[in-house]
């Protein structure tokens, strides 16, 4: 689809492109997942499941109004941060945010691990694992990205990643759905 977005020069095919189709998909799996994960914390009653459903709520909202993307940029004027590095000004303050919400978050996620049983543990690792792996190409590979002024290999690889593994992560909580409800899905 990507390269049939460069042939045709339609941007609704490209995976880079907010609003693009596949940006879309990737914003209906995030919803989906924020969905499962809340209803299973509600009916169930496992609180740490609301701290994950919050998560990916979040990323729902960053990805599909680039929070990051824009107090980043308000920070980086407002603090006057210089590119350096070959990064730019923005990049530092996107950092920053996603930093600064990684941390909120990862402190409530440990509070809820600490509070949980061994089965609810055993998921907390596996969702961590994911979000590692998430962060690894919407983080590390989107600096690296920018800092090689790449337009198109590096930034399908990144977007690419992303939606491969939120991708998993949906199949994932399907499957706790499935395994909490015994609905059968599969």
């Amino acid at each position: 689809m990507n390269m049939y977005g460069v042939i045709e020069r339609n941007n609704l095919y490209f995976i880079e492109d907010d609003n693009s189709y596949s940006e879309v998909f990737q914003y209906i799996k995030e919803l989906w997942i924020f969905l499962i994960l809340i209803f299973i914390a509600v009916k169930k009653k496992i609180f740490p499941y609301v701290i994950w459903s919050l998560l990916f709520l979040y990323l729902l909202f960053d990805d599909s109004l680039s929070l990051h993307e824009n107090i980043g940029e308000y920070l980086s004027n407002y603090f006057e941060i210089q590119s350096g590095l070959g990064i730019r000004s923005v990049d530092f303050g996107e950092l920053i945010v996603s930093f600064s919400v990684g941390i909120s978050f990862t402190f409530f996620l440990v509070l809820g691990y600490l509070k949980s049983n061994k089965t609810i543990k055993k998921v907390f690792q596996h969702l961590s694992i994911f979000i590692l792996l998430l962060a690894f190409f919407g983080v590390f590979i989107d600096i690296l990205h920018v800092f090689f002024n790449d337009n198109n290999k590096l930034g399908l690889f990144e977007d690419g990643g992303e939606m491969i593994v939120m991708s998993i992560i949906l199949a994932y909580v399907f499957n706790l759905l499935d395994k909490n409800f015994n609905l059968q899905l599969v």
